[in-house]
């Protein structure tokens, strides 16, 4: 099966508070320059194509920065969960547009057991771009990283439901990079930040990413 990389980057979101953020100039220039530091060398290096979800108002301004970038393609999207449908020999995964993702994220799930529908992973790593640390994370629900067979839409539901409504596999390694910025509208440093597990920064490079 081919794979496929797909990114909500500026879709507006349900939250009245921040539905807007995805046609603001200043939250946009943000998102593109964290797509470029995290998202871009990472998923650039695994050779596969990749679609970013843009609201109307923001698509032309991203597919204007990302013009250099042959394997990525602008695709038009203003509702939350509308999300993107591949072919049935696809297997899409998803990832967020501030994150990176494992060098053998593809192989991993080529060598998983076939009879699931998602692959998602609850075992991550976080950098803190502040403190410039990284830190091992497992949580209980899926993480923002997964994979999708046959093509089906990967934001049809939220990923910390994707359990309720597919039949899952977990995978046993730590295939996402989550960044904690600052500027996250859903993932700002949580309370117990203080006492997670901490990993040597050498472990970047497996994102494609430097120390």
């Amino acid at each position: 099966m081919r794979h496929v990389m797909v990114s909500r980057f500026s879709v507006p979101r349900l939250d009245a508070a921040t539905a807007q953020a995805h046609c603001d100039p200043a939250w946009l220039a943000s998102r593109l320059e964290l797509f470029r530091r995290y998202f871009v060398p990472s998923v650039e290096g695994l050779g596969v194509p990749t679609i970013l979800l843009c609201s109307s108002e923001s698509a032309p301004r991203v597919a204007e920065e990302a013009r250099d970038l042959p394997w990525i393609t602008v695709v038009e999207q203003n509702d939350w969960y509308g999300g993107w449908t591949g072919s049935e020999d696809q297997i899409v995964t998803r990832l967020d547009s501030d994150d990176a993702v494992h060098a053998g994220w593809l192989e991993a799930l080529d060598a998983a057991p076939p009879d699931y529908d998602v692959y998602c992973t609850k075992r991550f790593l976080r950098f803190d771009e502040q403190r410039h640390k990284l830190y091992a994370r497992r949580r209980n629900e899926p993480s923002p990283l997964a994979a999708f067979r046959r093509g089906a839409n990967p934001y049809a539901h939220d990923h910390k439901r994707l359990e309720r409504h597919y039949a899952t596999f977990s995978m046993p390694e730590a295939y996402l990079l989550q960044v904690v910025h600052g500027g996250n509208l859903s993932n700002r440093r949580p309370r117990w930040w203080h006492s997670p597990m901490k990993v040597p920064l050498a472990r970047l490079t497996a994102f494609g990413l430097s120390e």
